[in-house]
């Protein structure tokens, strides 16, 4: 086979750099979802902890919080 055939074609060099590359974003960015599920799962059970523990320390119920609604302004 002549150069001009093989001008097209990636080399098997550039073939494995570029599966590396789609292998390490991909883990990239399992990790980044699993962070953003971790957090919005620790965030949303921060708001429904019951006082004395590591929550807001509310000991009221949620109907007696005044702006317990978001549509309701304070």
């Amino acid at each position: 086979m002549s150069a001009a055939t093989h001008g097209g074609l990636p080399s098997r060099v550039a073939v494995r750099w570029y599966q590396l590359a789609v292998i390490v974003l991909g883990v990239a960015l399992a990790a980044v979802t699993a962070l953003a599920v971790y957090l919005a799962v620790n965030s949303s059970t921060a708001e429904a902890t019951p006082a004395g523990s590591s929550g807001t320390g509310y000991s009221g119920t949620v109907a007696d919080r005044p702006c317990w609604q978001p549509q309701v302004p304070c």
